[in-house]
């Protein structure tokens, strides 16, 4: 009986426990709905009629580019675009055909806009009009105020029409160098699938990326970081205002991207663009016409820093980012001069007489000819039952490695050239780096070509001719070199036989003005020299110096510039490339070169 009272006791204590809880849940459920209902019921009614959050980026402001005395070479200022956003949009047809009268935009080019992003997504915005006017701007946003009636339009009729802010790249000189420091577009599809591997979470569409040049190789310090604000907006596209609300969405701020300071000076790539366009009126030799093609480099032979790089003909980024851009574009792809090759490391070209060089370091260091052996030059030798002519029908005479260089006597390497074999030549080719990319950070460089008897072999099924060793010992046949390679080439003689390697960026400067890196402070710790004696090398230098300082000198003429230089000229000769290396045309025939150092003391 004791039990039976005590287990009864028990069972109304718990039973009590488990009402307790079941009136606490009802008491915090029926709260709940009071909250939500009556003191918020204007908020979520607010938000499940006609408004929603929206997530506006923040554009990141692009870091800037500078020369090595933090001279500006490229910026960013805002721009505004006019988008539409499809989703707010009740008649896109006229919408589109209104817009197209008001901003000077062909309706066709609308609607293929509208139809390519309207099937991906209806919540992003189409841009229909890049970097607008002030009176573009000043049209949309009175015909977005609601009391603001003007020919017979609503807000309504303007609805999902946006102005959004972002920047873009403009250039204190836009011819300056569009080939090292690049372009900025939107990243297409095949970048953001490979970028997707490389950079995971880097990139999304939509995304403005370097397309080429600098702006390309180190986007990723330059880009920045988007930041985001969370906005109400109402049924057509507007922002409004709730309080309580506003108060609370999330923003995060834009991280600006890193600057960068190049090794270039941009007083000296002005001299080189001046050259090229406007000619030099004689001064140093012809004037050099417009839109003539051609590059120019200018490398630091004790870092590799690259002081100048031009390519000619150029085209003007300044326009390029403008909004008559696309036809810009558009002209310029189709003319035959190719104004996008950057020539300074995608043309290869046959070196000419600057080879001779490669051919006396391989001819000194493989003892086959003595510094002061004098081989005789009458103006041509029989090779095969045919003459091989020099440039000088008279000859030389008796002449030596010194006066070879300095007048670039053909008939002296062609001797050489035959004792030391296309094999031996080849292998100081590529000490010196010829044939092989020289690893600097710009996109589709050129490796250029020097031939073996193996290559020849390989490539077209038939053994090499001691005929075709005379060739390629004066620089004709089948040798290619890119004149960033022969810069580099020249760069090593100069500087003692020290390996450079071909550098842009100096160093990376965060927005606080902090420096992140320092190019100068991570040089090539171990780069080492090229195997060729430094005798070897002296000797050419000294050779290359008579070119210009001597009266028979090949470069005599640069002697009035009163500065101690030394240099090689060379001219190539029609050559048949066409087969080996597929070049044609122009770019394959009578090309001129002068490489060069200075201060030669």
């Amino acid at each position: 009986m004791k039990l039976n009272q005590e287990y009864t006791l028990d069972f109304e204590s718990r039973f009590k426990y488990v009402i307790f809880f079941v009136a606490l849940f009802f008491v915090i459920v029926l709260g709940r709905l009071y909250y939500l209902q009556i003191l918020k019921g204007d908020v979520y009614r607010f938000f499940s009629t006609e408004n929603s959050i929206k997530e506006m980026t923040i554009p990141a402001i692009r870091g800037m580019i500078l020369d090595r005395n933090s001279q500006s070479l490229v910026e960013s200022r805002p721009a505004f675009d006019i988008v539409i956003i499809p989703q707010y949009v009740s008649d896109s047809e006229k919408l589109l055909t209104l817009l197209s009268e008001k901003i000077q935009v062909p309706i066709d080019k609308l609607r293929q806009k509208w139809t390519i992003r309207t099937k991906q997504a209806s919540y992003q915005p189409i841009v229909i009009k890049e970097d607008a006017t002030r009176d573009e701007i000043a049209y949309i946003l009175a015909r977005k105020r609601v009391w603001f009636d003007m020919e017979d339009l609503t807000t309504e009729d303007f609805r999902g029409v946006e102005i959004v802010v972002r920047y873009m790249r403009q250039y204190p000189n836009g011819r300056l160098s569009p080939h090292v420091l690049g372009y900025v577009g939107e990243i297409d599809s095949r970048r953001l699938d490979e970028y997707a591997k490389l950079y995971p979470g880097k990139y999304i569409a939509g995304d403005r990326i370097g397309i080429t040049g600098i702006e390309e190789s180190w986007d990723l310090e330059l880009r920045g970081e988007n930041g985001y604000e969370q906005q109400i907006v109402n049924a057509v596209g507007r922002k409004v205002n709730f309080e309580g609300i506003s108060d609370q969405l999330e923003w995060k701020s834009a991280v600006p991207g890193n600057s960068l300071v190049l090794t270039m000076d941009a007083d000296v790539q002005g001299v080189a663009q001046n050259f090229f366009e406007q000619g030099n009126n004689g001064k140093y030799g012809p004037a050099i016409s417009n839109g003539k093609k051609g590059a120019a480099v200018m490398i630091d032979v004790n870092d590799g820093g690259i002081i100048a790089m031009y390519s000619s003909p150029s085209y003007d980024l300044n326009v390029l980012a403008s909004p008559e851009g696309s036809e810009y574009w558009s002209k310029i792809l189709k003319d035959p001069k190719n104004y996008l090759i950057n020539r300074a490391i995608q043309g290869a070209y046959p070196p000419a007489s600057t080879y001779k060089i490669v051919t006396a370091l391989a001819a000194l260091s493989e003892n086959a000819v003595k510094p002061d052996e004098k081989i005789n030059c009458n103006g041509a030798i029989m090779f095969g039952g045919r003459p091989f002519r020099c440039w000088r029908k008279g000859g030389h005479g008796a002449i030596s490695l010194y006066r070879a260089i300095a007048e670039s006597c053909d008939v002296y390497f062609y001797i050489v050239g035959l004792r030391l074999g296309v094999d031996a030549i080849a292998k100081y080719a590529k000490i010196l780096g010829l044939g092989s990319k020289t690893g600097i950070a710009l996109s589709h460089e050129r490796s250029g070509l020097v031939p073996t008897s193996e290559w020849k072999q390989k490539r077209f099924g038939v053994p090499w001719q001691d005929g075709e060793t005379l060739s390629i010992s004066v620089g004709q046949s089948y040798n290619l070199v890119t004149p960033l390679q022969n810069a580099l080439v020249v760069a090593q003689i100069a500087n003692g036989g020290k390996r450079i390697q071909p550098q842009f960026v100096k160093s990376v400067i965060d927005v606080s003005g902090k420096e992140k890196y320092n190019w100068e402070v991570q040089l090539f710790e171990d780069e080492g020299d090229i195997d060729i004696p430094k005798d070897v090398l002296a000797r050419v230098r000294e050779a290359m110096k008579g070119a210009v300082k001597e009266p028979g000198g090949t470069a005599h003429r640069l002697s009035r510039l009163n500065i101690s230089m030394g240099g090689k000229t060379g001219t190539a000769q029609v050559v048949a490339l066409d087969n080996a290396s597929g070049c044609k045309g122009d770019d394959c025939r009578d090309h001129a070169w002068f490489v060069g150092f200075a201060p030669a003391d």
